[in-house]
């Protein structure tokens, strides 16, 4: 599995700057981004990283904070982080925390990022941990990892054999578990309730504060989704918690997107637990359920890498336009398709429909995940010969 960077800036450009040094020193290495203290630590608990870069002015909380946070979790105990520090600091920061392993002094040249990010990667090859929650490997249908299969192949692949099980992706502290029933999609959830319930919109005033705390335990103990189990302890409406349940596991998936690469697995199982073995299963196929999880990935959770130059172009791949008919787009993605030409810049559309820039980045991010369309940039336009990205246009 590749090795995990997490960079924890709110400046882009530090971010970009270390994603080129490490293209060219250090190949495969997924790198990913946080401009806020707590935007790091969903991040660090959904992507399970070797090693943190962490700038020690941020614009929600300092560094000590966070790295007091870190050096109390237990899960990061063998999480190393690379600190980097204005001149007056580094005396007081040095050596008072457990995770730091190296402190840098601004501003960072290119030599010390690639010689403290290497060195310590380095070590953290030789130390590294093993993917917990690993099943039974006889029940196992198929496996493997988003560098050689996407996420979307992995979804097909349960739906088109009409499998019924666990989809399991393994990421830091417990796996995001999808319940299939043959082939139809139910839910996702995980046993890492912070993560299940990171920015939450839900509110759970008309519930006691005994029961949600019961019912948190009882997820992180048995993975049941905290509405499941408050649905039949305080009766809530069915439709109401099925729809909320679904939304929460879509959160999840989502997250899937951004975290670098991930090592999955399939089970094959009649042994479901109860709570999930009456939930009823979706009607939506592959494609339109990863649509519905990726309209919850934020634009500044994307890392750099995932990021459209906005002087690029998308065109339609081959199969491209006849698989966008199939899809329930919102009324701005379909807009968005019918402007698509293979000419104009991703720019040029968002001006045409009125849209902010980032809403059509993330579109093209949804639409690339989707195998829908190819993204060239502007670099590669410039090239001669470019303009045979035409025949990927539909005829």
């Amino acid at each position: 599995m590749a090795q995990k960077l997490l960079v924890i800036d709110d400046s882009q450009s530090t971010a970009r700057l270390v994603e080129s040094i490490l293209q060219q020193s250090i190949p495969g290495c997924d790198i990913l981004t946080a401009s806020r203290g707590l935007d790091g630590f969903e991040r660090f608990s959904v992507a399970n990283p070797d090693v943190v870069l962490l700038s020690d002015t941020l614009p929600d909380m300092d560094s000590e904070s966070i790295l007091e946070r870190f050096a109390s979790d237990p899960t990061a105990s063998q999480l190393a982080v690379i600190l980097m520090v204005d001149p007056a600091r580094e005396t007081n920061l040095n050596g008072r925390f457990p995770n730091v392993v190296r402190v840098l002094t601004k501003p960072v040249s290119s030599e010390a990022l690639i010689d403290a990010i290497s060195g310590v990667l380095a070590t953290k090859a030789n130390t590294r941990r093993a993917i917990p929650g690993r099943g039974n490997s006889s029940a196992v249908v198929f496996s493997g990892h988003t560098g050689f299969f996407s996420l979307r192949q992995s979804l097909q692949m349960a739906q088109g054999d009409r499998l019924t099980g666990v989809l399991r992706y393994f990421l830091g502290r417990q796996p995001i578990e999808l319940y299939i029933s043959g082939g139809r999609f139910q839910f996702a959830t995980t046993k890492n309730f912070g993560l299940y319930c990171a920015g939450s919109p839900v509110i759970l005033s008309a519930t006691s504060l005994g029961l949600i705390i019961e019912g948190q335990v009882n997820q992180q103990i048995t993975g049941c989704p905290i509405f499941l189990f408050l649905s039949a302890r305080n009766g809530f409406p069915h439709d109401d918690v099925v729809q909320i349940t679904r939304e929460h596991g879509q959160r999840l998936v989502a997250q899937l997107y951004t975290a670098g690469r991930v090592n999955f697995e399939f089970e094959e199982t009649d042994r479901i637990p109860e709570f999930a073995r009456t939930f009823p299963g979706g009607n939506e196929d592959a494609d339109n359920f990863i649509l519905s999880a990726l309209r919850h990935v934020r634009f500044d959770q994307l890392p750099p890498a995932q990021r459209p130059d906005p002087n690029g172009s998308p065109a339609y791949t081959r199969r491209g336009y006849e698989m966008i008919q199939k899809l329930k787009l919102n009324e701005v993605e379909g807009r968005f398709a019918t402007a698509i030409n293979g000419a104009d810049s991703l720019q040029a559309i968002a001006q045409k429909l009125s849209i902010p820039l980032n809403d059509a980045l993330l579109i093209v991010f949804r639409f690339q995940s989707l195998e829908i369309i190819d993204f060239w940039s502007s670099s590669v336009l410039s090239l001669p010969g470019s303009s045979e990205e035409s025949a990927h246009q539909p005829q």
